[in-house]
């Protein structure tokens, strides 16, 4: 019984740092971002302001729970019913999915292992049910030190505010991990600026550039807007242009190119990227990220409010 309790432990514990790194993946900011904040966390209720932290507490309490679930400080009376908590919280959010008849990736695992709702549900399920056989046959230290796991807890959690840094509308300049990506001539780092993934045939990209000029002509202090086409239109970018009222500074990116040295359109954006991309820096600080044509499409008027 000691050798299956502590397999079961080994097991949690890999459980656990998986489901953490891959909310990082592909790229960390989009991970947490995209697919954490706006594909899980919000739709739960949360605020958009409000998500950012709490997606970063979860993160960091999941590589906590890593690494506490091995040891065997308060292990019962603290990291066992916290985990499970945590779990169910999430289980009755995945539950009510299940019944809407939402089949789409939950985020539990990110874009790493896509899950519907009721996957998701049933290894949250499975989980709870090994962390009760733990809980059954585990012991608290005698001489458990609260401290340790708080400060264990405390050093991941700054550790993830400091990697993946909030946004905030301030002079605090930052570095966006889209830096490498652009052309050196446009400094999306400096003041306000707004950057683009298009496409120079998507007729929802193109709208989305006209919207862009329609409110830089009405605002007195509209950023400058650089926009990266891919390859696969190329030739339609004269006439994309023409059709959003100003020629944009822009550049050209190869759409998927196998080559880890290479930028690609498809690995900048991540595999499941939908265009229109608009992003709103200040000073390098990500203020606002639209894509696609769902729940968290370009929006005009709540652009325009930006600079009114």
């Amino acid at each position: 019984m000691k050798n299956i309790t502590f397999f079961a432990r080994i097991l949690i514990s890999a459980l656990f740092l998986l489901s953490a790194i891959a909310k990082l993946y592909p790229t960390p900011l989009y991970g947490i971002t995209k697919v954490f904040e706006e594909g899980q966390l919000i739709p739960m209720g949360f605020s958009a302001d409000f998500a950012p932290f709490l997606s970063r507490l979860i993160i960091g309490f999941e590589f906590f729970i890593a690494f506490a679930i091995l040891q065997s400080h308060y292990i019962k009376k603290l990291v066992i019913p916290s985990t499970i908590l945590l779990l169910t919280v999430f289980s009755i959010d995945l539950s009510l999915d299940v019944f809407a008849g939402n089949n789409e990736n939950c985020g539990c695992f990110g874009q790493l292992i896509p899950m519907t709702p009721v996957e998701a549900l049933i290894k949250n399920i499975l989980t709870i049910f090994i962390l009760v056989f733990i809980y059954k046959n585990v012991k608290d230290k005698k001489e458990s030190n609260f401290l340790l796991l708080f400060n264990g807890y405390l050093i991941i959690s700054v550790l993830m505010f400091s990697f993946l840094p909030i946004a905030t509308n301030s002079n605090n300049r930052q570095v966006s991990s889209y830096t490498n990506y652009v052309n050196t001539d446009f400094d999306i780092n400096e003041g306000k600026k707004i950057l683009c993934f298009f496409d120079a045939g998507c007729e929802h990209c193109m709208d989305a550039a006209k919207s862009l000029t329609e409110i830089a002509l009405v605002s007195e202090s509209f950023p400058d807007v650089h926009i990266i086409f891919s390859d696969t239109e190329e030739g339609k970018i004269p006439d994309f242009l023409e059709y959003s009222g100003y020629d944009y500074s822009y550049q050209v990116m190869e759409f998927y190119n196998p080559d880890e040295d290479v930028n690609s359109y498809l690995e900048v954006l991540g595999y499941e990227y939908e265009n229109p991309v608009v992003i709103y820096f200040n000073n390098g600080n990500q203020m606002r990220f639209y894509d696609g044509t769902g729940s968290n499409e370009y929006d005009a008027e709540d652009f325009r409010n930006l600079f009114n």
